[in-house]
């Protein structure tokens, strides 16, 4: 008997896959039960979607699923009982050609690349770090069919390398920062037939540099914060053919800037003048476009994270829509998906869920898996077609683990429910009253927002009685105007809502 095989079976048999009670919402359940998984580095591959999960046994490993079936692991490549990945790199995954390479330690090279062609056992590619200690290849990018990445070495630290899967060959590109100190410290895109990439010379003066494949030569694009002093350049993202990110500035802070590939890198923002970053400093996707604008997450002077938009056209910046009225609300993971943008953000009533917004009408609440306060926290966004994948805490099923959410699945409209609901009176001033009437028992959570989609206003989830209900909603400090209200189920589905004038 085979005994390897009912070791594999038993562990293939860890995994489920679930359709939540929300519409649109599957849960895909790698570690059975209440325990988390915590998925890592979702990545699509050919028709399945590849990403890291501890099974419960076997540490962090490699996992598919084809987005319909029950995951399952690709390979246990460390069977010592060790995590294969570690949650602290960055983009270690990436399709090239027909094949999948990612970061792996098997527990006796040491972290280092391999490939996985969709069957049978992953392979490591030649060993960059010889020994036990790895090389940490991470933040995978493709051009040309090669990949690019940065690589530790004993002698050269960070820098940056190339794998050629036709010559199954790993080359160092840069030696920038001479001896054994790193210069590579991340961010890395392919943009314009060449390789963007943060890098240090020696004298902490983090700045954008450039591989050129044809020359074979790296050089600095420019030096965003003069001297020593580092810009920091992240969140690059390509948009139109022009390449968007962060960076600082002593006499700007964090801006937002760009690159249309003839010309050196120009400053889009200063929303915050005197020095004071108008964007945060997060490694997440914050930056993502909807129509002909740019959507990022921007802060104003009191430091108040909200969702902002920026035209190219009018160079004007200016916040698009806030789900916490005039508190922070943490714009991260900023994606467009359905052709509106996603985005998880925080709200003093119901914590850190997943929002959508049109460009137009209110943002609204996709779902709300945490009740209360507590957050489901979206992580890891990811389109594919249709689906948007991500990893999220179902509160009332499992810990973390992957799901997917479709947007078509779930009407556009709002989703009906047995009763009735108006505003009395409308318009409206100092105090109006809902009037609603419940056919059954509800647990529901009335807003208001104004018309850019930012809540003045969140009851709370509260119960409901199936009678009828007159329930005040204070408007006292809300400036006059027209707002939209919003009644939400217990999921997070919208049940309803109406235009509201306040005098």
């Amino acid at each position: 008997m085979n005994t390897s095989k009912l070791v594999l079976s038993a562990i293939f048999s860890l995994s489920a896959i679930y359709t939540s009670a929300q519409p649109g919402l599957t849960r895909f359940d790698v570690n059975t039960g209440t325990a988390p998984s915590f998925p890592l580095h979702i990545t699509q591959f050919g028709t399945k979607i590849a990403f890291y999960a501890n099974n419960g046994t076997k540490g962090w490993e490699l996992h598919t699923t084809d987005g319909s079936t029950a995951p399952v692991i690709v390979n246990d490549i460390n069977p010592l009982g060790g995590n294969a990945i570690s949650q602290y790199y960055i983009n270690p995954i990436a399709q090239l050609g027909s094949k999948l390479y990612f970061t792996a330690d098997n527990g006796i090279s040491g972290t280092e690349l391999f490939s996985y062609s969709g069957s049978g056992t992953p392979l490591m590619t030649p060993e960059i770090e010889s020994g036990t200690d790895g090389s940490a290849p991470d933040n995978f990018v493709t051009l040309n069919n090669k990949l690019y990445f940065r690589a530790r070495t004993t002698t050269e630290g960070y820098e940056l390398w190339c794998y050629d899967p036709n010559l199954n060959q790993n080359t160092r590109l840069t030696d920038i920062n001479a001896g054994a100190d790193s210069s590579i410290t991340g961010n890395i895109i392919a943009y314009n037939n060449n390789i963007y990439f943060t890098a240090d010379s020696g004298l902490g003066n983090n700045e954008l540099w450039m591989y050129n494949i044809l020359g074979s030569t790296a050089s600095m694009v420019m030096d965003i914060n003069p001297g020593n002093a580092p810009s920091n350049p992240q969140n690059f993202t390509i948009i139109n053919g022009k390449l968007y990110f962060t960076a600082e500035d002593v006499a700007f802070g964090r801006e937002l800037y760009v690159i249309d590939g003839n010309n050196p890198p120009a400053r889009l923002t200063d929303i915050v003048a005197g020095g004071l970053s108008s964007l945060p400093d997060v490694p997440k996707p914050i930056i993502a476009q909807m129509g002909t604008k740019i959507y990022f997450s921007g802060m104003n002077s009191a430091t108040e994270k909200q969702l902002y938009s920026y035209d190219p056209g009018t160079g004007n910046a200016v916040v698009a829509a806030s789900v916490n009225g005039t508190n922070t609300s943490e714009p991260e993971w900023i994606t467009n998906y359905g052709g509106k943008i996603y985005f998880t953000a925080y709200n003093d009533t119901i914590g850190v869920e997943l929002w959508a917004y049109d460009g137009s009408t209110a943002p609204s609440l996709v779902f709300n898996l945490c009740a209360g306060a507590l957050s489901s926290n979206p992580q890891q966004l990811l389109p594919v077609g249709d689906d948007l994948y991500f990893r999220a805490i179902d509160c009332n099923v499992s810990g973390e683990e992957m799901l997917k959410f479709n947007y078509k699945k779930v009407s556009v409209a709002n989703v009906s429910f047995k009763g009735a609901a108006t505003v009395f009176p409308n318009p409206a001033k100092n105090t109006a009253h809902l009037q609603l009437q419940l056919q059954q028992p509800e647990t529901l959570l009335i807003t208001i927002t104004d018309m850019h989609g930012r809540t003045v206003y969140a009851s709370g989830f509260k119960q409901y009685a199936a009678t009828n209900h007159s329930i005040a909603l204070p408007l006292n400090g809300i400036a006059a105007g027209n707002y939209i209200y919003n009644i939400y189920n217990a999921a997070g589905s919208r049940y309803y809502s109406s235009k509201l004038v306040v005098e």
